[in-house]
């Protein structure tokens, strides 16, 4: 829980806590729509979705590159396609969206106690040795 200041809650945490809400939003809309939503939605997204900054500044593909796609197609119910956008889709979908859920409701010391930290960081890396090696 952020540790209030006279009174109230410390207006960062407020604002972390929307934003991860508002990502945690655009994961669940990105599935219904790929459930859902019109072929034209699904490509558009595809097309002119969020790029990564990672991937478009080193050429190297980060921990997440490929999971609107999979997302997508998860949504749709195409499980081997979205294994090929990003081997690891299911799990990192449920893994982020954990995240997001503990963040949006201030559950947070959840994560941070004791060796957590390290070991959400350790699966971030692992995701990513397995994203660059499958």
């Amino acid at each position: 829980r952020p540790r209030p200041r006279n009174g109230k809650v410390a207006s960062g945490a407020v604002l972390a806590r929307v934003i991860a809400g508002g990502y945690a939003a655009l994961v669940i809309a990105g599935f219904v729509i790929g459930a859902t939503g019109p072929e034209s939605w699904r490509q558009a997204i595809v097309d002119d979705g969020p790029g990564c900054p990672l991937k478009a500044t080193t050429d190297i593909d980060c921990p997440f590159c490929g999971m609107t796609r999979a997302t997508l197609a998860m949504g749709r119910g195409d499980l081997g396609t979205a294994l090929q956008y990003h081997p690891l889709a299911p799990f990192v979908l449920l893994f982020v969206l954990t995240l997001l859920v503990l963040v949006t409701f201030g559950r947070t010391t959840v994560l941070l106690n004791g060796k957590r930290p390290f070991l959400l960081l350790g699966m971030i890396g692992a995701i990513w040795i397995l994203r660059l090696v499958l």
